[in-house]
């Protein structure tokens, strides 16, 4: 199921950089390495591949990528970066779609499975991601961890 309401044309121009700070060599490069070491010899999927921000330079260090978005108008994006000629990506839903072969590590970064609204969806993108990995390959979801607060008694909500 394509996505280009939310994940338009204008907003898949300006993703990268309005998201520059994620993209530093800082931020990438630990990240990148850690992958790239659970990827080992085999292919890596990228479920919400978006605009490659971690495809690319995944590939770049070696490892075989593929790729799910929703938005076609976000993966275009990916296809004028230097090595993403290497990257095959697939316009769907990460939680039905289904690419050929298997993968030896399943990704899923920068809080995304926050982006599956219910706990039904998020249960068929764990079982979709089994679905795709080979026996012993790795299944990596990145979520943030909010700073721990207080609160006062009696409450048990706090909006942002």
């Amino acid at each position: 199921m394509a996505d280009d309401g939310l994940w338009n044309e204008q907003v898949a121009a300006r993703y990268d950089e309005n998201s520059a700070s994620m993209s530093s060599p800082e931020v990438l490069g630990p990240t990148v390495d850690f992958l790239a070491e659970l990827a080992g010899e085999g292919h890596a999927l990228e479920f919400a591949i978006g605009t490659g921000r971690v495809a690319v330079p995944l590939a770049n260090h070696g490892v075989a990528v593929s790729g799910i978005a929703s938005s076609a108008a976000m993966i275009d994006q990916i296809a004028g970066k230097p090595g993403a000629e290497t990257i095959e990506t697939v316009v769907g839903d990460m939680t039905t779609t289904v690419v050929d072969g298997t993968f030896s590590l399943v990704y899923l970064v920068f809080n995304t499975i926050g982006n599956v609204r219910t706990q039904e969806a998020q249960v068929a993108v764990f079982q979709n991601a089994a679905r795709h990995l080979e026996p012993g390959g790795h299944f990596v979801v990145e979520v943030g961890v909010p700073d721990l607060q207080r609160l006062p008694p009696g409450e048990t909500v706090k909006p942002f």
